[in-house]
């Protein structure tokens, strides 16, 4: 085994025979939980899915040193490498995430068959909170802060009590360096157009920046916008967001 999946909490069911796996990643301080509806969906009709805690989150201890986004995308494609092997792979990533997905895809031997962006960073004003990392020195002083905004957001019915939950038992240290590394990536929507699989961003009109819903038109990436979902349209309506994802799998897998 690599040492990069030592003590990485995995789940995985579904369609064992179809040679079609979905690999879903949490966004900034998420757990696997936000995915969890997937068992339930008809996304394991017509493939595996699995779900992963990296580094720092969820259920997966935290390395000493944390880890960048940069450090994520390795970990994640040896875990693709190892456990999906020859397999069709397609990736769905959340928020910050879909920084680490696009790297992701950039080293696997074999492209993915899709790339699904929930709301992933398009424009460098996409990394505003997580970012402010870069203003502090001290891991904990980030977190404490990061914490105060997002708890405001709850409060204000922005953010959902979960997110907030999950933020609590997210490493700081990893919290806060892969915050400081967002900042290295300056065009995060150009990395996503340069690579090559076929890409998919999905949208809801209350909760993407003005930059990005600008970036979606001008570059005219394939999208689907959700209405009314929010920032998780996974958590807000499960149903909905599953049926359009499998709607989305089977529609490229048949090509």
């Amino acid at each position: 085994m690599l040492e990069a999946m030592s003590n990485i909490a995995l789940w995985i069911d579904g369609n064992f025979e179809a040679n079609l796996d979905v690999w879903f990643l949490p966004g900034f301080a998420e757990s696997h939980l936000c995915f969890k509806q997937v068992y339930n969906s008809e996304v394991v009709n017509i493939a595996r899915a699995i779900v992963f805690d990296p580094p720092g989150f969820g259920a997966s201890p935290a390395r000493a040193e944390g880890i960048s986004i940069s450090e994520c995308a390795q970990i994640w494609s040896e875990l693709i490498s190892k456990v999906s092997a020859s397999r069709r792979v397609i990736l769905v990533a959340h928020s910050v995430s879909g920084i680490t997905a696009v790297e992701t895809a950039k080293l696997l031997e074999t492209p993915p068959e899709l790339l699904v962006s929930i709301e992933g960073n398009l424009t460098e004003v996409d990394a505003y909170f997580s970012g402010q990392a870069l203003n502090y020195s001290d891991p904990q002083m980030f977190v404490d802060s990061f914490s105060k905004n997002v708890l405001d957001l709850v409060m204000d019915g922005k953010v959902p009590m979960s997110y907030y939950s999950s933020l609590q038992f997210a490493d700081s240290r990893t919290l806060w360096k892969m915050g400081q590394s967002t900042q290295k990536y300056k065009t995060p929507g150009l990395d996503l157009l340069q690579l090559k699989c076929p890409v998919k961003y999905y949208w809801s009109e209350e909760s993407l920046s003005k930059e990005s819903k600008a970036f979606l038109l001008r570059y005219n990436i394939e999208n689907f916008q959700f209405q009314g979902l929010g920032h998780w349209p996974m958590l807000a309506s499960p149903i909905t967001f599953y049926k359009q994802l499998s709607e989305d799998i089977l529609s490229q897998v048949s090509k």
